[in-house]
C-alpha cells in the first residue's frame, strides 16, 4: 500500500521517536526486520508515522516494535480520524471567513 517505504526507515523512525521522547527502545532481532517490512507494505507512510510517534508519546516504554505491530491499528485509526477532524475544522473555519468577508 505504501510507496517507496522500507522497514528499515519504520525502523529508524521507531527508534527515533524512542529518543526524541527519551524512552528505552529493545532491540528485537530478526523479527523486528520482518515486522517493519510488513508495516511498511501495509500503512501510508505518513500516517504509520504519526502512529508510531502517538504510540510511543502514550506508553511508557520499553518499547518492541512487535508490540507497536499488535496495536497499530488502533493507533493508525486514532491518526487517521484527528486528521479528518483537524482538516473539517480547517475547512469551516476557511468557510466562515469567506462568510465574513462577504458580508
Amino acid at each position: 500500500m505504501s510507496e517507496n517505504l522500507t522497514g528499515q526507515e519504520v525502523m529508524q523512525h521507531f527508534v527515533s521517536c524512542c529518543k526524541k521522547r527519551s524512552k528505552l527502545f529493545v532491540p528485537d532481532s530478526p523479527r523486528q526486520e520482518q515486522v517493519c517490512d510488513a508495516l511498511a507494505d501495509f500503512y501510508n507512510k505518513e500516517v504509520l508515522f504519526d502512529a508510531i510517534d502517538e504510540f510511543t508519546k502514550a506508553n511508557p516504554g520499553p518499547f518492541i516494535v512487535f508490540d507497536f505491530a499488535i496495536q497499530s491499528k488502533k493507533y493508525i485509526d486514532h491518526v487517521t480520524l484527528e486528521k479528518k477532524s483537524r482538516d473539517k475544522f480547517i475547512s469551516i473555519v476557511q468557510e466562515t471567513k469567506k462568510r465574513m468577508e462577504q458580508e
